[in-house]
Parts: C-alpha cells; sequence; structure tokens
C-alpha cells in the first residue's frame, strides 16, 4: 500500500513538472535594472515562447531599495502584439525617492491576464 502511495505519488509530481515547463509564454533573453539619481531604468529583450500570439504586452517593474521601500511602473511594449517565436525590446523606467536599490522585480501583463507565466533570469 505504501508504495502504491509513493507511485502514485512520484506519477503526480513528475506530470506537475512537466507541465510547468510548457505553462511558460513569455521567456526574457536578457535584461538590466540600473539606478540613475531618483530613479531605475530596466531595459531588456523578451521572446514569445508559447504556441499563440500575445497582444498588448506590458512589462511591469517593483523595485525594493533600502528598508523595503517600493516603487513600480509599467510600459508597454515596443511592438506590442507578438506572434510566436518573435522577441521585442522592453524599457520601463521607474521614479523612485531611494538612491539605491536592494532588488528589481520584472514580470508582463496584459488587460486580460494579471500575470503571463514568464522564464525571468537575473539581472544583468
Amino acid at each position: 500500500m505504501k508504495r502504491r502511495i509513493f507511485v502514485l505519488l512520484a506519477l503526480v509530481l513528475g506530470s506537475l513538472a512537466l507541465g510547468q515547463s510548457s505553462t511558460y509564454r513569455l521567456q526574457v533573453l536578457s535584461w538590466s535594472c540600473k539606478a540613475f539619481a531618483r530613479g531605475v531604468l530596466v531595459q531588456g529583450t523578451v521572446k514569445n515562447i508559447s504556441a499563440r500570439p500575445l497582444q498588448d504586452l506590458r512589462a511591469s517593474v517593483r523595485v525594493i531599495g533600502p528598508g523595503l521601500r517600493m516603487a513600480s511602473n509599467s510600459a508597454v511594449l515596443q511592438d506590442r502584439n507578438l506572434m510566436p517565436g518573435e522577441r521585442a525590446l522592453f524599457e520601463v523606467r521607474v521614479r523612485t525617492g531611494f538612491d539605491s536599490l536592494n532588488r528589481c522585480e520584472l514580470w508582463f501583463r496584459n488587460p486580460r491576464v494579471i500575470q503571463i507565466a514568464t522564464l525571468v533570469p537575473s539581472p544583468r
């Protein structure tokens, strides 16, 4: 009985792991998060890795500064509609009231989806 439960659990977890890799719709190929006087500039390139076109894309950024102070902003991608396999540049400027930053968070959305599943590497 214990062995059957273990095998069933392994199958469920394995199928979840396989399913997760296919749920991503975007992949960030490169991006940077650079502080400047009273703000942060986030730039990069994103690719549509899904089988369907994605429309009205926005890049969203949250910047965490000292003492967990936060600021955020979003911007429409220059190429708002991405066909499967296409790449697009993005740029978001975030005004902050702090001079240094601890972390930048990046995600993508459109009017129909709160957050689009995206593979995001660490910024460079």
